[in-house]
């Protein structure tokens, strides 16, 4: 990682975000530098939530299956990069958002523009903002496309819809999650990607045919163990599920995170790293002509 961003990063720990004009430098001036920016925002987003992540559900039930709670999320100012929008408005709108007294953004973004210049408006926004929660709304994953589980380690609050149509596309998600070694806040160690699969099957979702629903938890959806070891569903040998152990809390309250156990499978580990997409030449391309303007 570069000296300049070590720097923000001391910076951002120390509680100083960017101003205005270090904005708009990394908007416009930013490529070649996403991977290290991206970095550099994952180190405060750590610093700052650890490993927790929050969601929101319009769905309470939904939230009881995932076991945790759903947030509220109408207090949070809003970044809207879903239309077009300029670097210099950009600039002084992240400016803004960072002075003000909202603990939390919730941030737009648009269906169609390169998800590694998304990436980079979300990672100057954690450096920024170090302390905001940094949501994304429904919809997220399809602009994000194959960085989804990267912006994981810049945000810190995701909605999770309760449209069971789109329930493949959350289970990707969770597990994202998991593999990250991201954990929802106050699951208190409950396996959230388990509960989510039960609460399609009591909806009458028939999961039994889908390779990825059938392998992407330990345990069967009504309790029973498929085994999630090396030999995956199937195999002969069954492997006990990882378990988690965390308090109760959340990253959104003050930051009043759960206390972790030693051993657990949510710390320690190295992150692994995600194959992201190369960003074409020019600006940050927020939407069809957006920020990438100067």
């Amino acid at each position: 990682m570069s000296n300049a961003f070590s720097e923000l990063i001391e910076r951002a720990t120390a509680g100083e975000g960017l101003n205005r004009e270090e904005i708009h430098t990394l908007l416009v001036d930013g490529e070649g530098q996403d991977f290290a920016l991206i970095e550099a925002a994952s180190v405060v987003r750590r610093n700052e939530f650890r490993n927790m992540i929050a969601i929101h559900t319009e769905d309470e039930a939904l939230a009881d299956a995932l076991g945790t709670r759903s947030i509220a999320v109408d207090s949070y100012d809003v970044l809207d990069i879903s239309r077009d929008i300029d670097s210099e408005e950009l600039a002084a709108t992240i400016e803004r958002i960072a002075e003000s007294s909202a603990i939390g953004v919730t941030v737009l973004l648009p269906e169609n523009a390169v998800p590694m210049m998304l990436m980079r408006v979300l990672s100057i926004l954690r450096l920024a903002a170090p302390a905001k929660v940094i949501h994304l709304p429904e919809g997220y994953e399809q602009s994000l496309r194959s960085l989804t589980s990267l912006a994981m380690h810049v945000v810190s609050a995701i909605t999770i819809t309760d449209d069971i149509e789109q329930w493949p596309m959350v289970n990707e998600v969770l597990k994202a999650l998991r593999h990250g070694g991201i954990v929802i806040s106050g699951t208190a160690g409950r396996d959230a990607l388990a509960g989510y699969l039960r609460y399609l099957s009591d909806l009458g979702v028939d999961l039994m045919g889908h390779r990825d629903a059938r392998g992407s938890a330990c345990g069967s959806v009504d309790g029973g163990g498929c085994g999630c070891g090396s030999g995956g569903c199937g195999s002969s040998e069954g492997a006990e599920a990882e378990s988690h152990s965390h308090g109760e809390g959340g990253c959104c309250g003050g930051h009043d995170e759960p206390k972790e156990e030693k051993g657990g499978c949510c710390g320690g580990h190295d992150e692994p790293e995600p194959v992201v997409e190369e960003a074409p030449a020019g600006g940050c391309g927020c939407g069809a002509g957006g920020c990438g303007s100067k």
